[in-house]
Order: structure tokens, then sequence, then C-alpha cells
């Protein structure tokens, strides 16, 4: 079987996550890591039998890598997305997959110009539970959807997550370099969950967002958005990481039907009713996640791999570049609109935005 290389770029937490889920991927071949701290490419280079490099362009030069996994602070996703691909190279991106839509734009627009795919990292949609819940939707079991709902309750201090060390407090809660706050970094996820269990299309943004509780950040530690999809129904979203005390946090979705209504609480499906009765399903669930003592795979596992077999097989992978822009406009959307104090028709005018 065809073996597609491998290369990390950037190893700090969620760079070793991708090490580790790629090490895992059947199809793929973790060939290097890539990381401008030597000590830590050679350490993590070591750890998992693979090369290391100092510079983003000497893996590039590695003909043995074909895909590069891009995990590195926000604001050089698009640069080193866009070289890669320069380079003949598929590319999977952390979110958000830029900071700008410029970027993001570009990116697509390379990835056809050089023949290759581009994927954006949203593991969310891999759970199962998600999954099932997106099945049910689609097979119009909860009826025509009427409103959805997010929660993202989270806590992130100042001193432990941005101001940790050097290099958070080099990028961290700055809008140049994160480019947002709590709704870029952390509540992505949820935006992109909302839209694409809603039907895909958003079309109208209001949104609301402040800094509240994290006095030496630039970036908001809360963000409200409300928007209207394509299909005429609503959605909306809350994203704030000043919840206290840290066992208080949760994140919840809920997807309202004319027959019937879910909430996904932290990614297990946690409510299911409806007229017809497929509530049962839950149950389902819950059981087929404990027939197995084996170690389960990540969500990034999952999500590789589905990229890998993408790659292996000639066809789109669920997330492209086209599918992973939409959640960063929509954020750009609820910016604006706080900014303006109006609503935000979508497409945005790509001059208006930051």
């Amino acid at each position: 079987m065809r073996e597609i290389g491998v290369g990390v770029v950037g190893l700090g937490n969620i760079g070793v996550t991708h090490v580790r889920a790629f090490m895992n991927v059947k199809g793929a071949k973790l060939v290097a890591v890539v990381d401008t701290l030597r000590e830590r490419a050679d350490s993590i280079a070591k750890m998992y039998g693979v090369k290391s490099y100092y510079t983003l362009e000497d893996l590039l030069r590695d003909s043995e890598i074909e895909l590069v996994s891009i995990a590195t602070p926000s604001y050089l996703h698009a640069p080193q997305a866009i070289y890669a691909m320069e380079y003949g190279k598929h590319v999977i991106v952390e979110k958000p997959m830029d900071i700008t839509l410029r970027g993001a734009k570009t990116m697509i627009e390379r990835a056809r110009k050089n023949g290759v795919k581009l994927g954006v990292v949203f593991q969310q949609r891999f759970a199962d539970d998600v999954q099932y819940l997106k099945k049910l939707i689609d097979e119009g079991a909860l009826g025509k959807l009427f409103f959805l709902s997010a929660e993202m309750m989270w806590w992130r201090s100042e001193k432990d997550y941005y101001f940790k060390d050097e290099l958070a407090r080099s990028w961290r809660g700055l809008w140049l370099t994160e480019g947002g706050g709590a709704i870029t970094n952390q509540g992505i996820h949820y935006v992109d969950l909302l839209i694409w269990l809603g039907g895909g299309r958003v079309e109208e943004v209001i949104g609301l967002i402040d800094r509240l509780t994290h006095p030496n950040i630039e970036v908001e530690d809360i963000a409200l958005g409300m928007f209207r999809y394509m299909g005429g129904h609503l959605g909306n979203i809350v994203a704030t990481v000043s919840v206290q005390p840290q066992d208080a946090q949760y994140t919840k979705i809920k997807v309202f039907g004319d027959e019937g209504y879910a909430e996904i609480h932290d990614r297990n499906l946690a409510v299911l009713k409806t007229v017809k009765g497929v509530e049962a399903g839950v149950k389902k669930v819950e059981e087929g996640a404990k027939e197995t003592l084996r170690q389960p795979p990540t969500l990034h596992q999952k999500m590789f791999q589905s990229f890998v077999d993408a790659l292996l097989e000639d066809r789109d992978f669920p997330i492209p570049g086209e599918e992973g822009i939409k959640s960063l406009e929509v954020i750009k959307a609820i910016y604006l609109s706080s900014k303006l104090g109006q609503r935000m028709k979508l497409p945005l005018d790509i001059d208006m935005v930051i």
C-alpha cells in the first residue's frame, strides 16, 4: 500500500498532538518534524524516530514529504501554507486557517492553482455523537430546523495561558498575531459546528464582543453572535474564556427542528427527543462507545485519516479550504457588527475586514 509522507510544522502542544495522531494513521508515514527551537525538534524527532528540521524550507525540500501539517501560531498559517503549496505539497492547517479573510482566500486560490489539497482542522466534526446527530438532521429526523445555539463557557488565565512563556507572550492575546480572542481561537470550533449542522450557509450576522476579565490582553474574552441561515432559520453563539471556577466550564450545542430537539454536551449526545421516537439512538451510541476496551482513535487521528484517505483515493476531503473559511467569515462579521453597531450581510466585502 502506498504511504503518504508527512511533515509536521510547529511542535507546541497542538503540534505534538499532530505528531501522535499521524503515527496511527493508516496510509501515512511521519517523515519529519520542524521547529525553530532545535532542542525541541531534535527531542521529538528522536522520540518518534523521524528526521528533524529547523526551517520550513528544509522540510519542504524533503522529497519524501507529500503532506505538510501546520500547527504553528495563527498568524503563520497562511504564509506557511502558501509556501508549502508552492512546493507542490498538500496542506492541512490548524484553525483558524488564517487570521485574515484575505489570507484564507489566497490559500484556497493557491491550492487550486497548484493542484494540491488544502484541509482545515475542525476535529470536533469527527466525534461519533456529532456525526450521528448530523446524520439524523440530514435524514430529517428533527424535521425542519428553525434554531441552533452554542455555548462555550471556558476559562483561560492570563498567567498560565496568554503569558505562560515567551512564545505565548509574543502572539497570544494580540489582534495582530492571534486575529481575535475567545471566538477566534476557541469558539471557532462551535461556529463551525453550528454552520455545518445548520446547513452550511449563513447570510446575516449580528455580533457583540468585549474584554471583561482579562485586562492585559487586547482581544475579546467574550463574544456573542446571532445569525440567519440561508434557509431562513436562526442561530446564536456565546463564547467566553472567563468562566470560574474552572470545574464550571462546559460546552453545549442545541438543535431545534419542528419535529425534534437535540443537545450535544462536550461532544456527547445528551438529549434527543423526536416525535417519531428516535431518542433510542442515544442509548445505542453510548453503548457502542463502551463495547471496546482498546484505546479509541483521537479526533485528530480520525480527521487526519480522512484526509490521507482522500489523498490516496484522489477525492475531496470533507473540510477543504472552501469549508474552513466559512467560520472565519462569520467571526469577522461578528467583529465588524460589534464595531459598527449594525447587521452584516455575507459574503463580506474583503476590503472592510482586517
